[in-house]
């Protein structure tokens, strides 16, 4: 009976001291990332059989477990792969918003400066001061255009850099799984659970779900095998497969995922990255970035070409034909200054318009009958009339009933009498010497007139008595302003640029409002998504340490009853070595 008795004690006692083991070991982990708390499992032992019935032989400690949930982790898992993506793209959305800023440091005010500057040049061609502002403030917006560009080609610099660590950092993961695995494997057969070596796996698939995310099946030997949601493995049993970062085939500038075999790079698509900072790093850098960095060079490139178009059209205060005042204008970070002199702008029309009259058979300028019109304004569609057509060039006007105003104009090259243009009057609609579509493009100007022009059929006299318009080269280029006029129109040119191809026109400071619109909404949506994932993995992370994490008020409970239970098993053993005193004593 005192063996008995001192086995039942001590097998209480062990029980005691590893339960109290590992509530210790619980309160030590509470601060642990990813530890699971852990209980002692205990067992009866078999009774003994015996003439008297059947006697308990104690307790056992079956094995240690740990508290875990499969679905929970699982959930886990892809909140926080959300998640990460979710935060990763919104860093750099946030910093792609300082690119394109708002007010008088925008782009689209820069550029409305630089064509306000025409103002005094329309005022004054003739003062090179007033040309100078003009060069200043487009030399500043040409500075603001490439700051633009080279942030944002710092952003895809900065992408590439994330990548390449996310990669590593997914590289050292899963050889760290992968040696787990070994690890882990050993102890499954001999029927307990590695729960420490569990617990690292499990945090490191947490950590590997950050960067990508990630799907688990556990093998019969306790081994974990990892893919990605795509499918692509990564970890098989001890073994991890490498991943690294090339460059895009078709775009130098662009990263990609690439799983690297035997020296070989074979490149994963996008679609297949789900999840955390690299799907974050991939959705910014092939959408949010890439259209920036396409509105910005539309931007830049559609209005310097329409600037360089005007300028091209104008003569300078030398009588020059006007040079480009932007290079390299299909990029934003290539774009220079053309124009180095104030003198170099063309500023001057090449050609100016006024009215008078037409004798077609002597070309002695009369004005016998002049109407009510007047001219609004002339621009210029290209750098020279069409070509045979010499200056003074006539437009003149006739009573016409086959066209709805009754007035048809007829355009003459100097000396002619037969016109080299002919077409029916609008109100409303400019005069022009040939078809001004620009699929067709044989238009050289285009005029516009207030009031109703006077038009008349051939006299008795034979002079013509309708109002007609002589448009004659400009003999002092130095102080007309007509380019200037015009260029100054392009501030308020309501089809200026297009940012989707030709569907929606725009001017510049509209567009540029419409580009910092377009990011806005990408930058609150990116807001918006990253709140609703991080919301999502606290909650599915908080479900996961109410099942596994550790409760310090509990185990502060759990350890007084232990302590009971040991000093009861204690108190056992004290009995069993009093009663085998005592049998000891009534032999002796």
């Amino acid at each position: 009976m005192g063996s008995g008795i001192y086995s039942l004690g001590t097998s209480a006692m062990f029980a005691a001291q590893a339960m109290l083991d590992t509530t210790a070991h619980n309160i030590s982990n509470a601060n642990t990332p990813g530890y699971s708390r852990q209980q002692v499992e205990l067992a009866t032992e078999g009774g003994l059989y015996t003439g008297s019935g059947f006697f308990g032989r104690g307790v056992r400690v079956a094995t240690v477990t740990r508290a875990t949930n499969d679905f929970l982790v699982r959930e886990a898992n892809i909140n926080t792969a959300s998640s990460a993506a979710d935060q990763t793209r919104l860093n750099k959305l946030t910093q792609l918003e300082e690119v394109l800023p708002t007010g008088e440091n925008g782009l689209g005010y820069a550029a409305s400066q630089m064509l306000n500057a025409f103002v005094d040049v329309s005022n004054q061609p003739q003062d090179v001061s007033a040309r100078q502002v003009v060069l200043s403030r487009a030399k500043e917006w040409v500075s603001r255009v490439n700051t633009a560009a080279q942030q944002i080609e710092e952003l895809q610099s900065g992408v590439l850099s994330d990548m390449g660590s996310s990669i590593d950092q997914i590289n050292a993961y899963t050889k760290q799984i992968a040696s787990l695995n070994q690890d882990i494997a050993k102890y499954t057969g001999i029927g307990h659970s590695a729960n420490d070596l569990l617990d690292q796996r499990d945090l490191l698939v947490n950590k590997l779900n950050k960067l990508v995310q990630v799907n688990t099946i556990e093998a019969d030997d306790g081994s974990l095998s990892v893919f990605m949601s795509s499918g692509q493995l990564l970890v098989l049993s001890n073994q991890s497969e490498t991943l690294g970062l090339v460059r895009d085939p078709t775009d130098s500038s662009k990263g990609r995922v690439a799983l690297i075999t035997n020296g070989t790079s074979r490149i994963l698509d996008s679609s297949q990255i789900v999840g955390g900072a690299l799907e974050g790093l991939l959705t910014f850098q092939d959408n949010d970035l890439t259209q920036t960095r396409a509105n910005l060079n539309a931007f830049v490139s559609q209005f310097a070409d329409a600037v360089n178009k005007q300028q091209s059209l104008g003569i300078d205060q030398n009588g020059a034909q006007g040079t480009p005042m932007f290079n390299n204008t299909t990029s934003a970070i290539d774009i220079t200054l053309g124009l180095s002199a104030p003198k170099g702008i063309a500023a001057a029309s090449p050609y100016v318009a006024a009215l008078g009259a037409r004798d077609p058979f002597t070309s002695v300028v009369q004005n016998k009958n002049k109407g009510t019109a007047d001219i609004s304004s002339m621009t210029m569609l290209h750098a020279s009339l069409p070509s045979g057509v010499t200056p003074p060039v006539t437009v003149q006007f006739y009573e016409d009933s086959s066209y709805a105003s009754g007035l048809r104009y007829e355009i003459y090259s100097d000396g002619a009498s037969t016109p080299y243009w002919t077409a029916g009057w609008t109100p409303g609609q400019p005069i022009t010497d040939g078809d001004p579509d620009p699929a067709v493009d044989t238009a050289s100007f285009k005029m516009l007139l207030t009031g109703v022009p006077k038009g008349e059929e051939l006299a008795t006299d034979g002079v013509y008595s309708g109002d007609s318009i002589t448009i004659s080269s400009t003999t002092f280029p130095a102080n007309n302003n007509g380019n200037a006029q015009a260029m100054l129109a392009l501030r308020d040119n309501t089809k200026m640029i297009t940012l989707d191809g030709g569907s929606t026109y725009a001017s510049v400071t509209d567009t540029y409002s419409q580009m910092i619109g377009d990011l806005g909404v990408l930058v609150q949506s990116g807001k918006t998504e990253a709140s609703i994932s991080s919301t999502l993995e606290t909650s599915a992370n908080q479900t996961l340490a109410s099942t596994s994490g550790v409760n310090l008020d509990e185990e502060a409970s759990r350890l007084i009853q232990f302590q009971q239970a040991y000093q009861a098993a204690a108190k056992v053993l004290q009995v069993a070595q009093k009663v085998f005193e005592t049998l000891l004593n009534t032999t002796a």
